[in-house]
């Protein structure tokens, strides 16, 4: 009796919060961390138990694509020259910090419901070609703060914690509510030298004006000794064609495509980890993500405006759990970056090309949008036990494979 086998999966299962999924920069992924089917510590959570945590977020995004071509040249061109002559870049920078608070309920030893409290500090960093009062080119920045999007979600799972100890299955369901301002506004200078009070850009905005619903999965199992496979993921749907709030004035032919959209978006992790330790407390993880914004909602309308894209990455993760006390940290790196063709690029391309005759003449029309190359994703969480019931519980796990 080294160990119990229950245990060692309460430990591991750290890895399986779904670490909060990336604003990648332009391509506006809302954050989604402290869903509940990924909740650290959450394979045990038995009836009456309270899990609270914080996820903290941070990314930089400024490295520019169309498609998965890179533009360098956002790097080094269009910025103007500083004191030396060298030709500044006039790349968008966005800087993202949130936080998450997560609550979390045992309703029975396999339901659990969850709460999600999101908060956003963003800065789009951008360049501005003045001409008034004296011709110049100087960069700036606009911020949006707040509360984010509300979610809620319950949990179950198909077999009863205490009988799985070498896998298992999570589904849920669950709710995004639109309490996170999506039509932000901020003071920034104009080209005439005036400074205007204007919609901030919608990859920044704290939330996007629509009332979604997410389905969720996650699922492990044993390997070998102490290495677990894993898999989770979420999709988003959002019903909401546009929450209402103008990009900019629209382009003749394309009314409508100038209003911020309530996007879908989607999340996919699957891996490996295994406890390092004699006490099992520290897990490592190494897992592949796919996450993004779909060009087309698989409901509702489709006449708004997005940057819909996707990264993939390789993530590693280290988790420690102490008593009820967990910690985690996952660093994600986007190996693929890729801004797809959105409804609005494809819209302006066929009445483009619905008035040209030669077919070798058509255009092509796809926006850029920029991507951080990694995030920073730290997390905490804190269990509130039933001490009678959880002294019990272990009592009745302390060798569930019993030797003679």
């Amino acid at each position: 009796m080294k160990y119990t086998l229950l245990t060692i999966i309460l430990i591991l299962l750290l890895s399986f919060q779904t670490q909060n999924s990336n604003a990648q920069g332009c391509v506006a992924v809302r954050q989604m961390g402290g869903l509940s089917m990924c909740s650290s510590d959450s394979y045990n959570l038995n009836e009456g138990d309270i899990q609270v945590g914080m996820n903290y977020r941070y990314f930089h995004s400024w490295r520019h694509f169309i498609g998965t071509t890179e533009q360098p040249q956002r790097q080094t061109t269009g910025g103007g020259f500083d004191a030396n002559g060298v030709e500044r870049g006039n790349a968008v920078n966005i800087y993202s910090h949130a936080v998450d608070l997560n609550f979390s309920y045992g309703l029975t030893d396999r339901i659990q419901f969850n709460v999600t409290l999101p908060y956003v500090n963003n800065e789009r960093s951008q360049v501005l070609k003045q001409t008034n009062p004296v011709a110049t080119i100087f960069r700036y920045s606009i911020y949006a703060q707040g509360l984010a999007d509300v979610r809620m979600s319950v949990n179950y799972w198909l077999v009863d914690p205490k009988k799985a100890h070498e896998g298992n299955v999570m589904v849920g369901l669950g709710l995004k509510l639109p309490t996170g301002k999506h039509d932000d506004s901020y003071y920034t200078p104009q080209a005439d030298g005036t400074t205007k009070k204007v919609i901030v850009d919608q990859a920044i905005q704290p939330g996007d004006g629509g009332l979604g619903f997410t389905v969720e999965l996650q699922g492990f199992r044993k390997i070998y000794g102490k290495l677990y496979g894993f898999a989770n993921g979420y999709y988003l749907f959002n019903p909401k064609e546009s929450n209402g709030t103008f990009k900019s004035a629209a382009s003749p032919g394309l009314a409508g495509y100038n209003v911020f959209a309530c996007p879908d978006q989607y999340f996919a992790r699957a891996g490996f980890m295994a406890a390092v330790d004699k006490k099992n407390s520290l897990t490592l993880s190494l897992a592949g993500r796919f996450e993004g914004i779909p060009a087309y909602d698989a409901f509702g309308g489709q006449v708004a405006y997005r940057r819909p894209g996707y990264v993939v990455a390789i993530e590693s993760g280290i988790s420690y759990h102490v008593g009820k006390h967990g910690f985690s940290l996952y660093v994600p790196y986007n190996f693929i970056k890729n801004r797809i063709q959105s409804a609005a690029d494809i819209a302006s391309q066929n009445l483009q090309n619905s008035v040209i005759t030669d077919p070798s003449k058509y255009v092509h029309v796809q926006g850029d949008a920029a991507f951080a190359d990694y995030s920073i994703n730290l997390g905490y969480t804190y269990r509130f036990s039933n001490h009678n019931k959880m002294e019990m519980h272990v009592l009745n796990t302390v060798n569930p494979i019993k030797t003679n």
